[in-house]
C-alpha cells in the first residue's frame, strides 16, 4: 500500500520523525482527556496516512495504541485489540479508498465516518466483558461517537490543507521518503 515499492526500509530519519509525529499524536491525546471525544487523533492519521502510507503510519498507530494502553492502564486482551482495529481501519480506509482525494471537506466527512468505525469496534469487546446488549451499548455511546465524529470533521476540514502544506514543505511524504532509499 505504499505506492510502488515491494519493501519498505526505515532510514534514521523516517525513524527520527515517525517518533516525533507519535508523540504529537500520543500527546495531544492527553491534553484532551479531560474532555470526552474531544480530540485530534482522527484527523492526524488520516494525515499521516495520506502523507506517509499505509507501512508507516501502521507503525505510529501499533506505537500510539501501546502507549495509550500503557499509560491508561487498560491492557486488556479484548479492549487493546478493537482499539488496534479501530485506528488502524483510518489507514486502510485513506490507502486502499481515498488516495487521490484531497477535498478537506470530503476528507472531514471520511474522518467522521471513519470516528463512527473505531467507536463501533468496541461493540463486540464491550458485549464480551459486560455482556452488555449491543443495541443499548450503541444508544448509551452516541453522543460519544457523535462528539468524535463533529471533532474529527471540523478538524479534517479546517487543518488538513495547511498541515499537507507544512508536510510538503519539509519534504515529509511517502514518494520524497522512497526516493532517498
Amino acid at each position: 500500500m505504499d505506492g510502488n515499492n515491494k519493501s519498505v526500509k526505515l532510514v534514521a530519519r523516517d525513524i527520527t520523525f515517525m517518533a516525533m509525529l507519535t508523540a504529537i499524536l500520543f500527546l495531544q491525546e492527553e491534553a484532551l482527556t479531560f474532555i470526552p471525544n474531544v480530540q485530534l487523533t482522527v484527523f492526524l492519521i488520516l494525515l499521516y496516512s495520506k502523507k506517509l502510507g499505509f507501512f508507516r503510519t501502521s507503525i505510529i498507530v501499533i506505537v500510539h495504541v501501546i502507549l495509550d494502553n500503557l499509560v491508561m492502564g487498560s491492557f486488556n486482551l479484548v479492549y487493546t485489540p478493537a482499539m488496534f482495529v479501530g485506528w488502524m481501519l483510518i489507514p486502510i480506509v485513506i490507502n486502499l479508498f481515498c488516495r487521490k482525494i484531497e477535498s478537506p471537506i470530503a476528507l472531514g466527512i471520511i474522518a467522521a465516518v471513519c470516528a463512527f468505525m473505531y467507536c463501533w469496534c468496541f461493540i463486540l469487546p464491550t458485549y464480551l466483558l459486560y455482556n452488555m446488549d449491543p443495541l443499548k451499548y450503541l444508544i448509551s455511546d452516541i453522543l460519544f461517537e457523535v462528539i468524535l465524529a463533529v471533532c474529527a470533521f471540523v478538524s479534517t476540514s479546517i487543518l488538513y490543507k495547511p498541515c499537507s502544506k507544512l508536510f510538503d514543505k519539509f519534504r515529509i511524504t511517502k514518494t520524497n521518503v522512497s526516493n532517498e532509499l
